[in-house]
Parts: structure tokens; sequence; C-alpha cells
């Protein structure tokens, strides 16, 4: 049985795989330190991650996103995800695969596939997170 995921960003279709939970970690050691912007707006937006529109996140993503998220967060998460793209027949894990996949014009679809991946390898985190400790902030968000 595979555990293979597919998305589709900008009709092309891109498949993953999850994550080992060492690797998954290591990555979530980092994305803390730079997603409570990230975090912020999403729960600004009233929506959980798994309901937030992707290009809206995209968006919010890509406004966050500087040269060290892409080389120590996102690039590794699609190297450890084994992201492809069925099109190019391409794994994505570097510059040059990026630059063969993607274009100016579609670079978009690129933050769009980078929230997918992450929303999938660590949604269920979040979503745990949540459920576990979200009681803890309601009252806060209701006092504003």
């Amino acid at each position: 049985m595979s555990n293979q995921q597919t998305a589709i960003v900008g009709n092309k279709e891109y498949t993953f795989m999850p994550m080992n939970a060492f690797d998954a970690n290591r990555l979530f050691l980092r994305i803390q330190k730079v997603a409570t912007p990230i975090i912020g707006a999403v729960i600004g937006s009233g929506k959980g991650i798994g309901e937030m529109d992707v290009k809206d996140a995209a968006s919010t993503i890509a406004q966050h996103i500087d040269e060290s998220i892409m080389d120590q967060i996102i690039m590794p998460m699609f190297d450890q995800s084994k992201v492809f793209d069925c099109e190019n027949k391409c794994f994505i894990k570097s510059g040059m695969d990026v630059n063969r996949c993607f274009t100016v014009e579609n670079l978009f679809d690129f933050y769009e596939l980078a929230f997918e991946v992450g929303r999938y390898q660590f949604g269920p985190f979040f979503k745990a997170l949540m459920g576990r400790f979200g009681s803890l902030t309601e009252g806060v968000a209701k006092k504003k």
C-alpha cells in the first residue's frame, strides 16, 4: 500500500510521500522559528490550516519567505517528501529542479505546492496541537 499523495497545482500533477518522523521533527524545529507570523495570519483569518484557501495561504507564506527559508525549510521538505513533477518527470529537490519545473509566469504555483506539501506533512500536528491547547487561546481571542 502506497502512502503517495497527489496535488494538482496550476493544472500540473505533483506527487509526494510522507516524511519520516525524525526528519519531520528536525524540519519542524526550523519551522517553529519562522511560523509564528504565518500561523498568526492563518488564525487571524478565522480558518484552520486545513480550511484555508490554498491561494490565500500561499500568498501569506510568500509574504514571509526569504532565501534562508527556501534553503533550510522548503527545499529540504521537498527533498524529504520526494516531491515529483509528473509532467516534467523530475523530483524537485534543488534550485535547478525548480528552474526545470517552474517559470517566472507560474512561480506562484511553487508556493501553492509548498503549502500543499507542508499542510500534508504538518497539518495533523497543528490540528492535534490546537485540539489539545486551542482552548487556552479561546478566551484571549474572544476578549479582543
